[in-house]
């Protein structure tokens, strides 16, 4: 019984090494705890554990310009096993662009919603209609408005009557500098 026990044991001992040659964890410290995330490594290694060198918790992505060579090699070593990437100017941008995304505020779908039924209420007075209020599709993410919202009617070729509600500027570069989210609307 235990000849087979031993015999299980080595023959699994290959599999777990492999597992640990092609398996990583990343460690990302944050204020008030530490998150772990399971990755497939690009290259076998026997480090385990990697702490992620470009985020810093809480705080921002430090400029590429501004890192230490010390840092710079910690993210070489990171972003070729994470990633596979020797570039590490776009490993780095990954994690910029990510940080910006996090700090970009958008704007309130409820927002956008009270802006055309305001719209669409305005338009039921004036012309004697009855549209119903259009709903505003909780998936839409655009980026805060730095001016108040516009709304026109939106004639297409299929002839249904839509709400263009418009954005002129969010103060980011092109093109997330403006938007447009249109609405379909519908008799009542």
């Amino acid at each position: 019984m235990r000849k087979h026990a031993l015999f299980a044991a080595l023959g699994l001992m290959p599999l777990l090494l492999a597992a640990a040659l092609f398996t990583g964890i990343e460690v990302k410290y944050r204020e008030h705890d530490t998150d772990y995330t399971f990755f497939v490594k690009q290259q076998p290694s026997l480090q385990l554990f990697f702490v992620n060198p470009i985020v810093c918790g809480e705080c921002d992505v430090e400029a590429f310009e501004k890192l230490s060579l010390a840092r710079i090699d910690d993210i070489r070593i990171y972003c070729r096993q994470r990633f596979g990437l020797d570039n590490l100017r776009m490993c780095h941008a990954i994690f910029a662009e990510h940080q910006r995304q996090v700090n970009t505020t958008m704007q309130n779908p409820d927002e956008i919603a009270a802006v055309a039924a305001r719209f669409i209420n305005h338009q039921n007075i004036e012309q004697n209609s009855n549209w119903a209020f259009p709903v505003v599709n909780a998936k839409v993410a655009v980026p805060e408005c730095l001016l108040p919202l516009d709304t026109a009617w939106r004639d297409d070729a299929d002839q249904v009557k839509r709400i263009s509600v418009n954005c002129a500027d969010t103060g980011q570069p092109a093109p997330q500098n403006r938007w447009n989210v249109t609405l379909p609307v519908y008799p009542n």
